[in-house]
């Protein structure tokens, strides 16, 4: 089979949108010459918004609801696509793959039993499921795409930016008292549900041991995350004392799109991240990256897959993992899964993979 028009569909989130680029890029790979686009909801849109693979980047607008569904539906049917992969599988995704009339529509597989029992019964069937961006290439099996190509380049994912992002990252930065010359240290403490999110005052207590030690520290995460940045700001100024005055904490939380964000990170020495959007980001820029895991686990397919990455959780919990997504707090009131995970813990992770001295 050799199409000459493809679509790939995944509305949200960062992450997983960050997850497809191994398939967009073997696709582009594979058929060069093809039609090559993508459906996203129009928050996200700066995921793809400068992908040299995609040929149209649609944006859904789905606070206009139904009729600009209906609308976008209109359009992709005549388009008159061969292949669309529907990579999201949910109602919205479903209904423009249905609407679109393609010759083929590819999906991946969910394992949605397999999960239920994992996360419900605790029975565990999933431990050989392959992760997440691996599903999405198995997809295209039809298609002879071979898994071997994208992941033959190192870095599986990928995102880019303009140089105007360079310079609005660098001015923000600047105007928080950034030295170049300084190594800097990212935190990103923000992620979709509470139980995904290592406690604020962790956070604190981390960026004040990188202060100490030479490091910058800068603080990142959108709009939603300044409450947290504040705190974590306030923590490290606690226990800094005189000494923050030194090495001030860089709080750029809801200052930066997702592109200059990934400008940031793609600075840092290291990025410690939650399971989040900035977790996937790292990975996409080649930062190396210590994630911290609460209430999901390896299995549920969104472990960081690079070399430079490692993560650290509470293994040891009968009750993880609680959610394939997350909740807004913890079912059974303790949060152990991330209030056991020490800021020492972290610290000696961090440490030995930047080696550090004590």
């Amino acid at each position: 089979m050799f199409p000459q028009k493809i679509l790939i569909i995944r509305l949200s989130a960062i992450g997983d949108i960050l997850l497809a680029t191994p398939l967009l890029r073997a696709l582009r790979t594979q058929f060069p010459a093809a039609r090559l686009d993508f459906v996203v909801k129009a928050e996200f849109a700066d995921v793809l918004r400068y992908h040299p693979a995609v040929d149209t980047l649609y944006e859904l607008n789905t606070k206009n609801g139904r009729p600009e569904l209906q609308a976008l539906g209109r359009r992709l049917r005549a388009m008159r696509y061969d292949v669309i992969f529907d990579i999201h599988k949910n109602f919205r995704s479903r209904y423009l793959a249905h609407v679109a009339k393609p010759q083929h529509v590819f999906r991946h597989r969910k394992h949605v039993f397999r999960r239920w029992l994992l996360v419900n019964a605790k029975i565990n069937l999933m431990r050989n499921v392959r992760p997440i961006y691996r599903r999405y290439l198995a997809a295209a099996a039809p298609l002879n795409l071979a898994e071997a190509a994208p992941l033959a380049a190192g870095r599986r994912l990928e995102l880019f930016w303009r140089e105007a992002d360079e310079r609005t990252a660098e001015t923000e930065l600047r105007a928080r008292h950034w030295q170049a010359h300084l190594p800097l240290i990212g935190l990103a403490p923000g992620a979709g549900y509470f139980t995904k999110r290592w406690p604020a005052e962790y956070f604190g207590e981390l960026a004040a041991d990188f202060i100490r030690r030479g490091r910058q520290v800068a603080v990142l995460g959108g709009k939603q995350d300044v409450a947290l940045a504040k705190k974590i700001e306030q923590t490290a100024e606690a226990m800094l004392g005189v000494e923050q005055n030194k090495m001030p904490l860089i709080n750029l939380a809801g200052a930066l799109s997702l592109p200059g964000s990934a400008a940031v990170v793609k600075r840092c020495q290291l990025l410690v991240a939650n399971d989040s959007g900035l977790m996937h980001v790292a990975e996409a820029v080649g930062t190396p990256l210590l994630a911290i895991f609460g209430s999901t686990t390896r299995e549920l397919g969104f472990f960081p897959q690079s070399p430079s990455s490692r993560v650290i959780e509470n293994a040891n919990l009968s009750c993880r993992p609680c959610s394939h997504l997350g909740y807004a707090q913890c079912p059974r009131g303790h949060f152990r899964c991330m209030r056991e995970i020490t800021v020492d813990a972290v610290w000696n992770a961090a440490r030995e993979m930047m080696s550090i001295k004590t």
